[in-house]
């Protein structure tokens, strides 16, 4: 089974981003220019409890509707991007509601919830797992990270955790929750298949899961052999490591240069299975968690 289309393209998209409509510090029209110029093809305007509209965009950039939703109680602090959905979200959003609200809101009104940074939340495992319907979390967040922040942009550990005590493997993505538009811009990328540049295709691939987050290096393929091997292709990298809710693996991490393929045998224990590359700058790609062996499909 491959999990990519060998013919649909892929479409560079930032799912998380920030103007002066709430506390970005970039105005609507030239926030969209730079990541147009930068090359990204999908950007979603994801205020603070706002859905902007913008009066133009530019050419050969999708404009996604988005909003961020804001659950900060005492002791927990839960954020939801929402992405695709009607503009009179913003009038039927109830702070006083749960997370779990926002997220059946989000999807009653058309569109798709991701989870925010997670890492940078300090959510638990236990608060992962307890929210349903969502699309997809951000496994990396580029401004939760150095220099504006304690350096929890990278989520992966702790959706590890979720995912290997039972929680649904959520596909991710890699965003950059622009605020100050200096290092938080045009790093990270979420690379998705879709039919056509279109809400409602980018929506479609959302659901289906026809993604994987980057911060540069390419995920060209990932193939699941019989539930025996799993296979990434991948732009030449120097590391690549499978992780999966197995501790204790032989041969799971592959050091060199220039790989471009790399072959992972499922441990009898394995729930999912996900991959990681990073290239010789450093940069990472993270690919959704797959379901895999018998323990995956229980």
């Amino acid at each position: 089974m491959k999990l990519f289309s060998e013919t649909m393209p892929f479409y560079r998209a930032n799912f998380h981003c920030h103007t002066t409509c709430s506390d970005g510090r970039k105005p609507l029209s030239e926030a969209m220019q730079i990541y147009r110029d930068a090359g990204y093809d999908i950007l979603a305007i994801t205020d603070h409890k706002k859905l902007t509209v913008p009066e133009h965009v530019p050419d050969g950039l999708l404009w996604m509707p988005g909003i961020e939703l804001d659950y900060n109680r005492a002791g927990i602090v839960t954020h939801l991007v929402g992405l695709g959905m009607d503009p009179a979200i913003e009038q039927a959003w109830d702070r006083s509601g749960t997370p779990q609200d926002g997220i059946d809101l989000i999807v009653r009104m058309g569109g798709a919830a991701i989870l925010a940074h997670p890492a940078w939340s300090l959510n638990t495992p236990a608060q992962i797992n307890a929210l349903h319907g969502l699309s997809a979390v951000e496994i990396w967040n580029t401004v939760s990270a150095l220099p504006h922040n304690a350096d929890r942009g990278d989520s992966s550990s702790l959706l590890d955790a979720a995912w290997a005590t039972g929680g649904q493997l959520l596909p991710v993505v890699a965003s950059d929750d622009t605020h100050f538009y200096d290092t938080d811009a045009a790093f990270a990328s979420t690379m998705l298949q879709a039919e056509s540049l279109s809400v409602e295709s980018v929506l479609d691939a959302l659901r289906l899961g026809r993604f994987y987050a980057t911060q540069g290096p390419e995920i060209r393929q990932i193939e699941l052999i019989e539930n025996r091997e799993l296979i990434v292709h991948c732009s030449p990298a120097d590391t690549v490591i499978f992780y999966s809710n197995t501790p204790s693996v032989k041969e799971r991490v592959r050091f060199g240069r220039g790989i471009t393929e790399s072959v992972y045998t499922i441990h009898p224990t394995d729930r999912f299975v996900r991959v990681e590359i990073q290239d010789a700058t450093g940069r990472k790609a993270w690919s959704s968690p797959v379901s895999v062996g018998e323990a995956g499909n229980v």
